[in-house]
């Protein structure tokens, strides 16, 4: 009889503010538990056990996990790839056009690209992003942000595929500049109320039936202003949002 093996991954955390007593923590839970933490999966804020792990499991995120093209940050957020790529997958038989809105190094849009057939599809991906962080300015700083030719890295990242295109500006202001007529899937992950509750109040009513938006700051407490914005606009399109346990939100259009 076929039996898995049991895995366990580790990775990056966030709003810890005593690493000793973390680790202590983790140990205790280690010791606490049936299978002495050979399930366990820390990562993200997530913690949990007893779980297949399927994604794990996956060769395409296997070579995420292991090989040296995304971040320790980008790793650690595999569980959150993994939900967006699902339903990235999900929303390309929607008419229209994908968004993502607050692009950053173009890691998440790159990983898009490799399970989206957009030729064959005939769709557009649209990436929107300030590509910059100044003294003062309200949006997180990224690592990304430290780089002073990001725009221009972006750009060269995608540089072989036309049916992307990359837009240079505030959200929503530099919609102006290129927006579908139809949208099947958008992923809002600018860590900014304003920005997000502009771009959804655009989004939603071109958002075709069986479209996918994704939110990545939704449930994190911390990010707490973007849910109080976006919520009344969710509503007032008689739509709901499912919050997940990794900080992210899903809504569907059925």
């Amino acid at each position: 009889m076929e039996k898995l093996e049991p895995l366990r991954f580790g990775g990056v955390n966030y709003n810890v503010a005593d690493d000793e007593k973390f680790k202590f923590a983790l140990t205790m839970l280690r010791d606490s538990l049936h299978d002495k933490g050979a399930t366990l999966y820390i990562a993200d804020n997530v913690i949990t056990w007893n779980r297949t792990f399927s994604f794990l499991r996956d060769p395409f995120f296997v070579d995420i996990v292991n090989g040296n093209k995304a971040t320790k940050f980008e790793k650690g957020a595999i569980w959150r790839l993994y939900i967006l790529l699902y339903f990235a997958e999900l929303a390309s038989k929607a008419e229209g056009d994908y968004l993502e809105l607050g692009c950053h190094t173009g890691y998440t849009a790159s990983n898009v690209v490799k399970k989206i057939d957009f030729p064959g599809l005939g769709k557009q991906y649209y990436l929107y992003d300030l590509f910059e962080w100044n003294e003062g300015d309200e949006h997180t700083l990224l690592p990304g942000h430290k780089n002073e030719t990001m725009y221009l890295d972006v750009k060269a990242r995608f540089s072989d595929l036309p049916f992307v295109r990359i837009i240079k500006g505030p959200v929503p202001q530099s919609l102006s500049e290129g927006f579908p007529d139809k949208i099947a899937f958008a992923h809002i992950d600018m860590n900014h109320p304003i920005p997000e509750a502009g771009a959804l109040e655009r989004v939603l009513p071109r958002l075709s039936r069986g479209g996918v938006v994704i939110f990545d700051d939704y449930g994190w407490f911390g990010y707490q202003a973007q849910k109080l914005a976006l919520d009344p606009i969710i509503k007032s399109h008689g739509l709901n949002v499912l919050e997940l346990p990794t900080g992210q939100a899903l809504l569907m259009k059925m």
